[in-house]
């Protein structure tokens, strides 16, 4: 896996053009976790905690999704590149 460091407004723009199901690394009031993407917008996204994926054991129509602006993610990984924001 290769890391990339890339410019907020880059790595905005890979996000509005990223397929469901990649994985991203999220920082919320100071507390950092790893999620996929369920649905990218403009400025946002809906996204799948990975530790409520692997803690499911019923429907996947179960599982709650959490929407977070772009701001709060910090990478983004697209086939083995890890496309990180600097800080």
């Amino acid at each position: 896996m290769s890391i990339v460091h890339v410019s907020e407004k880059e790595l905005y723009a890979k996000l509005e053009k990223c397929m469901a199901g990649e994985r991203v690394l999220i920082d919320r009031d100071g507390r950092r976790f790893s999620a996929r993407i369920q649905l990218a917008r403009a400025m946002d996204a809906t996204v799948i905690p990975e530790r409520q994926l692997l803690d499911n054991s019923g429907d996947a129509d179960e599982i709650d999704s959490i929407t977070v602006p772009y701001d709060a993610i910090w990478e983004l990984e697209i086939k083995g590149v890890v496309y990180s924001r600097q800080a």
